[in-house]
C-alpha cells in the first residue's frame, strides 16, 4: 500500500544482534572497564540500530549519539570496537535513505559538535571533531553511493520494461497489420473466384440440355477459376511459410490486369479497359493494389450487378496511378458489400498516402475512383 512504512526483515535484527553479541563480549573481557556503563552503550545503540531501515532518522541517529556520548559515561574512547561499528551502521543508514540523507548529515554535525564541545577540556577540539566527524561522513557517503547505484539499477530496469513492452506493441501491431493483410489478400483471391463460380455454375444449370456446348463452357470457367483460387491461395500459403526453398508465385501486377478484364468477360461482365501511361518502374506492392481494387470493382460488378456495362481506366500519371471503375445504369447497382472489399481498397490506397472515393454516378451507376501517389511506400 502506497505511504506505509516498510516493515522489520531478518537483516534488520541481524547486524543489531551480532554487534550486541560481539560487544557484550567485549564488555566482560575488557580489564578496568565499567560493566553497567559499558553494557548501555553497547546494547543501547545495538537496540536503536534495528529501525535504521523503516525509519533511519528516529532510530540511526540517536544511536550514533549514544555511542558519541558514551565517553561521557566513563568509557575511554577506544576501549570498545563495537561502538564504532554501529556509528558506521548509522551513518550508512542515514546516507542510504532517500529522504533524510541531507537532514541526517546535519543532524550528525550537529552531535559531533556538541559532545565534543563537551569534551573539549580533554582534547584539541578542532582535532577530536574533525576525527570523529571523518569517521561519521565517510560510512554516510558510502551510503549515499550505494543509494546512487540502487536509482541507477531501478532506472535501467524501469527503461529495460519499458524497451520490452514497447518492443511488444511494436510486434502486436505487425501481427496485427499481418493478419489484415492476409485478410485482405485471401478476401481479394476468394471473393472473385466464387462469384465467377456461383454466376458461371447457375448459368451452367440454365443451359443444360438447351445448349450443352455453352453449359460445357460455363463449367470451364468454373473450373478455371477454381484452379486459379487453389494458386492464389497457395501463394499466400507460401508467404506465411516463409520457407527459403519455397517456390512462390509472382505476385499480380499492372501487366495482369488486362488478363483479370478477359476471365471477367468470359464470366459474362461486359467490361472494357483503358489503360494510359507507363506503368514501368512501379514498385510491386502498388502494382499488387491496383490488381487488386480492379478485382474488387470488377468483382462486384458480377456479385450485384451482373447485367451493367462497366469501363476500367487505369491511368499512370507523374506522381500517381489513378484507377476509376465506372459502371453504367443498366442492371442493378454497382456498389461495394460494406465488408472487406471496400475496407481492403481503403487500407490499400491508405498504404501509399493515397484517397479513394466511392459512390453512385448521376446516370444510376456506380464510380469507385482511386488515387495512389507513387512517391509514397508503404
Amino acid at each position: 500500500m502506497e505511504g506505509r512504512r516498510p516493515r522489520l526483515t531478518r537483516g534488520d535484527w541481524l547486524l543489531p544482534a551480532v554487534l550486541a553479541v560481539v560487544g557484550v563480549g567485549e564488555v566482560f573481557t575488557v580489564d578496568d572497564l565499567p560493566r553497567l556503563p559499558g553494557l548501555v552503550a553497547v546494547l543501547l545503540p545495538c537496540a536503536l540500530l534495528v529501525g535504521r531501515r523503516p525509519l533511519p532518522l528516529v532510530f540511526a541517529t540517536p544511536a550514533v549519539g549514544v555511542v558519541m556520548l558514551s565517553s561521557h559515561l566513563g568509557l575511554p574512547d577506544d576501549a570498545l570496537t563495537t561502538p564504532l561499528l554501529v556509528v558506521f551502521a548509522g551513518c550508512f543508514a542515514l546516507g542510504r535513505h532517500e529522504r533524510v540523507a541531507a537532514r541526517g548529515a546535519l543532524v550528525l554535525v550537529a552531535l559531533n559538535t556538541a559532545f565534543h564541545l563537551l569534551g573539549a577540556w580533554r582534547v584539541p577540539l578542532f582535532g577530536d571533531v574533525l576525527w570523529a566527524g571523518g569517521l561519521s561522513f565517510l560510512p554516510w557517503f558510502f551510503g549515499r553511493l550505494v543509494l546512487a547505484h540502487a536509482r541507477q539499477s531501478e532506472q535501467l530496469a524501469e527503461q529495460g520494461r519499458r524497451l520490452v513492452e514497447e518492443q511488444r506493441q511494436v510486434a502486436e501491431r505487425a501481427v496485427a497489420d499481418e493478419r489484415r493483410r492476409i485478410a485482405r489478400e485471401l478476401h481479394d483471391v476468394i471473393a472473385h473466384a466464387v462469384s465467377v463460380m456461383v454466376v458461371q455454375a447457375g448459368a451452367a444449370r440454365e443451359l443444360v440440355g438447351s445448349d450443352d456446348v455453352a453449359a460445357d463452357a460455363a463449367l470451364d470457367e468454373v473450373q478455371r477459376a477454381g484452379r486459379g483460387a487453389l494458386t492464389e491461395t497457395g501463394r499466400l500459403l507460401g508467404l506465411l511459410r516463409a520457407e527459403e526453398d519455397c517456390e512462390v508465385t509472382p505476385q499480380p501486377s499492372v501487366d495482369d490486369v488486362a488478363r483479370l478484364v478477359e476471365d471477367f468477360r468470359g464470366s459474362g461482365l461486359d467490361v472494357s479497359l483503358a489503360m494510359r501511361g507507363s506503368t514501368a518502374g512501379l514498385p510491386a506492392a502498388l502494382e499488387l493494389s491496383v490488381f487488386r481494387i480492379v478485382e474488387e470493382g470488377l468483382t462486384n460488378a458480377l456479385k450485384h450487378a451482373p447485367g451493367a456495362r462497366v469501363h476500367i481506366d487505369v491511368r499512370r500519371e507523374n506522381d500517381a496511378v489513378e484507377v476509376a471503375i465506372t459502371s453504367d445504369g443498366g442492371g442493378p447497382r454497382v456498389a461495394p458489400s460494406g465488408g472487406h472489399g471496400l475496407v481492403g481498397m481503403r487500407e490499400r490506397v491508405a498504404m501509399f498516402g493515397g484517397s479513394l472515393s466511392t459512390g453512385p454516378t448521376d446516370t444510376g451507376g456506380y464510380l469507385v475512383d482511386a488515387r495512389l501517389p507513387v512517391g509514397e511506400t508503404p
